[in-house]
């Protein structure tokens, strides 16, 4: 009897041992993925897209369009209150790969702060000053992957993007040496995006109209090159002033 009641008690040593920590299992099973926190951004971040586009549209116009106004105010207003679930859901209970990031809670309230300054310029009339406001908040969330070493493609042509809009400006002003010391760093950016992981899982139909998007998107940065190489003001003008869209292209396609 005495013998059994040891054996009872060692099993039971043994069962306490084996089983984990209380509250340890629960905290794995509820720490959310990488990838269900970028698809909860990506939803927000779709919807302020739809807004910046239309804000693009208005910005170069010192007079607002009261329609495409109040479209974008509703886009954005959308991707405010999905940008609130995520703050929600994960400032507290970020990814692993975010877990060691002391910035984290702070990024995902800076993004809220720039939302709240997109959506106040829009509505006070001012679409540029709203415009920048939403380049800012694009650039806090590159920061916030590349800070903690993470790779995507869509970063990436963000930076592209950038780079030819300052190219745009070298030309407008005349600053034509300027613009050929930039071309380096320019192909360099491009080909940082081929060598970035295809955005969606292997087999997506997206991903082949992401690498067809690409391959334009390539062949223009190619010839844009060629003619600054070569002098050709005319034909470099030219491609600068349609290079926007073609990135725009594969950046939408990735988000």
């Amino acid at each position: 009897m005495v013998r059994s009641i040891k054996i009872f008690i060692s099993c039971i040593g043994i069962i306490m041992l084996l089983a984990p920590l209380p509250g340890f299992a629960q905290s794995n099973a509820q720490q959310p993925s990488l990838a269900h926190f970028d698809e909860d951004v990506a939803v927000a971040r779709r919807l302020i897209r739809q807004y910046c586009a239309i804000v693009q549209e208005m910005a170069p116009s010192a007079s607002i369009d009261a329609e495409k106004q109040k479209k974008a105010v509703g886009f954005l207003k959308e991707g405010i209150d999905k940008w609130a679930q995520v703050q929600k859901k994960y400032s507290n209970n970020p990814p692993s790969v975010y877990a060691k990031d002391p910035q984290f809670k702070a990024r995902l309230q800076d993004m809220t702060n720039a939302l709240e300054d997109m959506l106040r310029a829009l509505e006070a009339g001012q679409a540029r000053r709203s415009l920048l406001a939403c380049g800012f908040g694009c650039g806090l969330c590159v920061n916030m992957h590349e800070e903690n070493g993470l790779n995507y493609a869509l970063d990436k042509l963000f930076h592209l993007r950038k780079t030819a809009k300052t190219a745009q400006a070298l030309l407008k002003t005349g600053h034509w040496d300027e613009l050929k010391a930039i071309m380096p760093q320019f192909l360099q950016q491009r080909d940082a995006i081929f060598l970035a992981p295809l955005p969606w899982p292997d087999g997506d139909k997206r991903n082949t109209q992401y690498q067809e998007a690409l391959k334009n998107l390539s062949e223009t940065c190619d010839a844009l090159a060629l003619s600054i190489n070569q002098n050709d003001r005319v034909k470099a003008a030219e491609l600068l002033s349609g290079i926007v869209p073609i990135i725009n292209k594969p950046y939408g396609l990735a988000l």
